[in-house]
C-alpha cells in the first residue's frame, strides 16, 4: 500500500483544474503487475481530523471506472444503524455514501436549524471550490461537521471525476439543498 498525504496540496478554486489535479495524482502512480499482492494500491490522505481520524481517498475503487476512487474515514462505521431489506444490520464501511451525508445533514437540520442555515453556507462555498472558512458547529447529533464537510468535498470530487461529462457534483448538491 503506498500511502500519500495530500492535506497540504494547494488545489485549485477552479472545478474543471481541480479535476485534473486529482487525476494527474492518479497519473503519477506505478502501475500494478498483477492481481491480489501484485496490484498497485494508493491510500491519499487528504485530512486528519481533529480526533486523529483520517479521511482518505482509496485507490483502485471496485467499481471499474478508470479514475474512479473510494473516500474513507479510519475508525467509523457508517452502516452502523443501517439495515438491508431483509431487516439485518448493514455490513460495515468506513466508505460515507450520499445516503449517510444527506441523513446526517437532516438530523442537524431537525437539531438547530439556525446552525444548520449557517453550515449551509459552509456547504455552498465547498460546491464553489473554495475552503469553508468555519468547519466546527455545536451539533450534538450525528458526526463532526468538520468530518461531514471533509467528506462533502471528496465526494463532490469524486462526482466530478466519475461523471464529469453529466452533472458531477451538482446532482449531490441538490439532494443537500433539498433537505
Amino acid at each position: 500500500m503506498n500511502k500519500i498525504d495530500i492535506t497540504n496540496f494547494a488545489f485549485s478554486n477552479d472545478r474543471a483544474i481541480l479535476r485534473k489535479q486529482i487525476i494527474t495524482l492518479f497519473l503519477d502512480e506505478t502501475p500494478g503487475t498483477g492481481k491480489e499482492h501484485l496490484t498497485s494500491r494508493y491510500y491519499y490522505i487528504t485530512k486528519t481530523l481533529n480526533d486523529g481520524r483520517e479521511v482518505y481517498l482509496s485507490r483502485p475503487a471496485q467499481f471499474n471506472n478508470g479514475f474512479d476512487f473510494t473516500l474513507n474515514v479510519s475508525g467509523i462505521n457508517f452502516n452502523l444503524d443501517y439495515y438491508n431489506e431483509k431487516g439485518n444490520l448493514k455490513r460495515s464501511t468506513t466508505r460515507p455514501s450520499h445516503v449517510h451525508i444527506l441523513d446526517d445533514l437532516r438530523s442537524k437540520k431537525n437539531e438547530n436549524l439556525e446552525l444548520y442555515n449557517s453550515l449551509l453556507l459552509q456547504i455552498d462555498l465547498i460546491y464553489n471550490c473554495q475552503n469553508p472558512t468555519q468547519i466546527n458547529f455545536a451539533f450534538t447529533s450525528g458526526y463532526s461537521t468538520e468530518l461531514i464537510l471533509e467528506c462533502i468535498k471528496w465526494l463532490f470530487v469524486e462526482q466530478d471525476v466519475t461523471y464529469w461529462n453529466y452533472s458531477g457534483r451538482a446532482m449531490f448538491y441538490g439532494g443537500i439543498k433539498g433537505i
